[in-house]
């Protein structure tokens, strides 16, 4: 009894230590590809490429990414989640410095192609880290997850173009990829502590326990609907159509500076550093697949409020803060829920595929959107993105809700997570 207290103190600072360590991953995966495009105007003067080009890049840096995290399921029965997480920042963080030396357009889409390779574990492994780590307490968890990359993603234009002030673009891309191989390199620190999700899984090629755990999966219904829920939903997972869409709207339609334009896409990220936690913690204490309709819903009443405001006023203002709340609390809200209808042989593997096909429509619904502006006006696109939420909705009518982790389950949260 005398050694608990020690050993109980142990691992609660180990957990920190990894959570923080997680988070901060995260934090900078977001911040790298958020500023860039505040880079990219200088870059295209002097590489001379344009905005099709930056399009291209853009989409072949999401598209590696996007495909890569539906692997890791296997990769996880051999090897240590903190590896991958931690090869993965370090890969982000020097193709990040590598970018700061290109002396062409084509070297840069080579780094940023390597950089959606390392920044692939992010999502399913950084999430599967910490659903393993906090039993009773996940969806507080991966609510400050979600947090550490919307914070990232407010704060690195701002950063980006202060620096500007004092140095070069390439000398912002050496500085910014430093962080993230620090923080790789911690990450190694915990390979020990992070064992493989099976510990027979170390097998040449991909595991049978590999193949097995997405069978597994595949044939369990409410992973596959938690996943067509983040799917269903066009906007909230930190890229697309509010990155690509609003803040043009903003110039394009209201009539606002560049500069305002931008102080009011930032009311809509302070709702999105908001929203998930308070989610989060709701979704902990009742229902959550109830706790995710009501976000839904939400997400379409303030989508159409948004798709109808014709000029600036505090009603636009307030309805930035809403939209950002809700919006973005959908995929902390379904990380959650499938992390209670998974089992812990098969978390690394629900993770992969909840985000392989929950990503799957980001760039079909980016596409979507702008044909709709270009015909029709903002008006009636985001009309149709409130409707996606209604889908969502009716998706989740076919889960089957499990019984949720219990007060009892938090005594899980002290022992390693496999």
């Amino acid at each position: 009894m005398k050694n608990q207290g020690p050993i109980a103190n142990e691992h609660s600072l180990r957990r920190k230590a990894v959570f923080s360590l997680v988070c901060g991953t995260h934090l900078f995966n977001h911040f790298q590809s958020s500023m860039i495009g505040v880079l990219y105007p200088f870059m295209m003067r002097e590489l001379g490429f344009g905005y099709v080009e930056i399009g291209f890049l853009t989409a072949a840096y999401n598209m590696v990414g996007n495909l890569l995290q539906a692997l890791y399921g296997f990769i996880a029965a051999r090897v240590r989640r903190a590896v991958m997480l931690g090869l993965g920042n370090i890969a982000l963080g020097l193709s990040v410095v590598a970018t700061g030396f290109a002396p062409s357009y084509q070297f840069i889409l080579g780094t940023r192609l390597f950089g959606g390779v390392g920044s692939s574990p992010q999502h399913p492994v950084g999430s599967s880290i910490l659903a393993s780590y906090y039993g009773g307490s996940r969806g507080r968890a991966l609510a400050v997850h979600s947090i550490a990359g919307n914070l990232g993603t407010l704060l690195a234009p701002i950063f980006a173009g202060f620096l500007l002030v004092y140095m070069g673009w390439r000398a912002i891309f050496y500085l910014v990829g430093i962080p993230s191989v620090l923080l790789g390199a911690a990450c190694l620190l915990f390979r020990d502590q992070l064992r493989p999700a099976s510990p027979q899984g170390r097998k040449s090629g991909l595991s049978y326990e590999g193949w097995e755990a997405y069978k597994k999966c595949l044939q369990n219904r409410n992973i596959l609907v938690v996943s067509l829920v983040l799917m269903a939903g066009a906007a909230g997972r930190g890229q697309g159509v509010n990155v690509t869409y609003l803040i043009p709207h903003f110039i394009n339609d209201l009539h606002v500076e560049a500069s305002h334009a931008a102080l009011l896409f930032t009311l809509l990220q302070m709702g999105g550093l908001a929203g998930p936690i308070f989610w989060g913690w709701f979704s902990d204490r009742f229902s959550r697949a109830r706790t995710i309709h009501v976000s839904l819903f939400l997400s379409a009443v303030t989508t159409f409020w948004l798709a109808w405001q014709s000029r600036v006023s505090p009603a636009l203002l307030a309805n930035l803060i809403l939209y950002g709340t809700v919006v973005t609390s959908r995929q902390t809200l379904t990380q959650a829920l499938l992390s209670d209808v998974s089992d812990e042989k098969t978390l690394d593997a629900a993770f992969s595929l909840y985000y392989f096909i929950g990503f799957l429509s980001a760039p079909v619904w980016t596409l979507l959107t702008g044909w709709i502006m270009e015909r029709f006006g903002f008006h009636y696109a985001f009309s149709v993105i409130s409707g996606s939420y209604l889908l969502g909705m009716a998706v989740l009518l076919f889960l089957r809700e499990p019984a949720k982790h219990t007060e009892a389950d938090k005594s899980v949260d002290l022992e390693d997570p496999q």
